[in-house]
């Protein structure tokens, strides 16, 4: 009973880290949906400017603001705004203030422990089980800081997992009613740059059923300041945004059979974007808002800790995804069992295994390589050239399966001895399985 209560108290949250502005979902384990935390108790005020202000002369607890806060501490003189933090992570720049070098994954840290702090009004830190980042344009130098930066900002215990946008676009589509994504599903993002659009296909022919998302940046719809124009300015402007847009949706959708389409961020509204909308609007389901990536990444992180039969049924495959299945064949006892080792759909970044052998036959094993194109499954032998087996299952070795990129798996084989009957020799042995072969 105090098992299930406790179960049922755990939480898993989505941070979708933004450079100009972050949301934080959350959902616990038996919630059927995320919910977006708002800044303004009852409004749907979900966006929190990512700016760090540095109080003057403040003491060490009340040196910092964050957001909104932020931004009038700035307004009103009391500090120095520093803004851009993604991109400071992203190409790991530290900044100067009075004299002081601040690390980048320091000022995410303030940023992400101040964030929590809003949060623990509806989530106990100690209740998180599990936090999914979510950002854009993700390299390899910004996920390390996001990840220093959260365990700096007390995450240290907790599970971190890294998605991007189309990532939580998958996991929020297949958690919704089927009959939402019965075909293609289309999403525009409009930020600051312009729009980027999202494309959803599905191959329901394969088991799982794979999916495919094409992305497009379209710079021609970046915004512009027209506050200050003449209304004929500002209506011409409008005009011709409510063209591009139509556009780009006819290119999108004429050759596709498009169930639904998503609008996302705060830039979309019914009093420019009329054409575009009457057209999307045939025969599609149009939904508008702007917290659909957070809560797709707090889907992710249910299903890392939580997994539903989803994550059997369904696989988002990508440039950056192992799109094969590995494992090996080994022996437990009288029987032969399949150990699986790196699952296809994972991102190149998070596949890691380690786990020791004991060889029994010969200096060599073979790995299972099931693509899940549905074609045939692959045998690759890993010989251990020099590896003397004893044939008395005293001969135990260590494997590491990793990625560097997203070419290839990489594996590291090291004899570890047994005992001190008979000690390691030390010798390691790497090998490489490029992708381009088994995917």
């Amino acid at each position: 009973m105090l098992a299930d209560m406790l179960k049922r108290n755990k939480a898993v949250v989505g941070f979708d880290l933004g450079n100009d502005y972050s949301q934080i979902s959350y959902c616990r384990a038996e919630q059927s949906m995320p919910e977006t935390m708002s800044l303004v108790m009852g409004e749907e005020q979900y966006n929190i400017p990512t700016v760090l202000c540095r109080r003057h002369g403040a003491d060490a607890a009340g040196a910092w603001s964050i957001g909104t806060e932020a931004l009038k501490d700035v307004s009103d003189k009391k500090g120095i705004l520093v803004e851009d933090l993604v991109l400071l992570a992203k190409n790991n720049v530290s900044v100067k203030m009075e004299e002081e070098d601040i690390a980048a994954d320091a000022l995410l840290a303030v940023f992400i422990k101040k964030t929590l702090a809003f949060l623990s009004i509806h989530v106990r830190t100690e209740d998180i089980e599990a936090v999914a980042f979510t950002m854009r344009d993700m390299n390899s130098q910004l996920m390390e800081n996001v990840k220093k930066a959260a365990q700096q900002a007390g995450l240290k215990d907790k599970q971190l997992y890294f998605l991007s946008h189309e990532d939580c676009f998958f996991q929020y589509m297949i958690h919704q009613p089927e009959e939402m994504w019965i075909h293609d599903v289309l999403l525009y993002d409009y930020r600051s740059d312009g729009v980027k659009s999202y494309l959803l296909q599905m191959n329901r022919k394969t088991n799982p059923v794979a999916c495919f998302i094409e992305s497009e940046l379209f710079p021609e719809m970046k915004q512009a300041d027209v506050s200050q124009k003449p209304e004929a300015a500002r209506n011409a402007f409008y005009r011709q945004l409510d063209a591009e847009l139509l556009e780009i949706a006819r290119e999108q959708c004429g050759k596709r059979n498009i169930t639904s389409v998503f609008l996302l961020g705060d830039y979309f509204s019914r009093e420019w974007c009329k054409e575009s909308l009457r057209y999307l609007c045939r025969e599609r389901r149009v939904f508008q808002g702007n917290n659909l990536f957070g809560k797709g990444a707090c889907y992710g992180a249910r299903e890392k800790v939580f997994a539903s039969t989803l994550s059997t049924s369904y696989i988002y495959l990508s440039e950056d995804k192992l799109r094969a299945n590995i494992g090996m064949s080994c022996d437990r006892g009288q029987e032969e069992i399949y150990f699986p080792i790196l699952d296809a759909g994972t991102n190149w970044y998070d596949a890691k295994r380690e786990f020791d052998v004991i060889l029994t036959k010969n200096n060599a094993f073979t790995l299972n390589i099931a693509p899940v194109d549905g074609s045939k499954t692959r045998l690759a032998k890993i010989s251990l050239e020099g590896l003397k087996v004893r044939g008395n299952k005293t001969n135990r070795v260590g494997l590491r399966f990793f990625m560097e990129d997203a070419q290839a798996v990489w594996i590291e084989i090291t004899d570890k001895g047994f005992g001190e009957f008979f000690p390691s020799t030390g010798r390691i042995w790497k090998e490489c399985l490029p992708l381009e072969v088994i995917s």
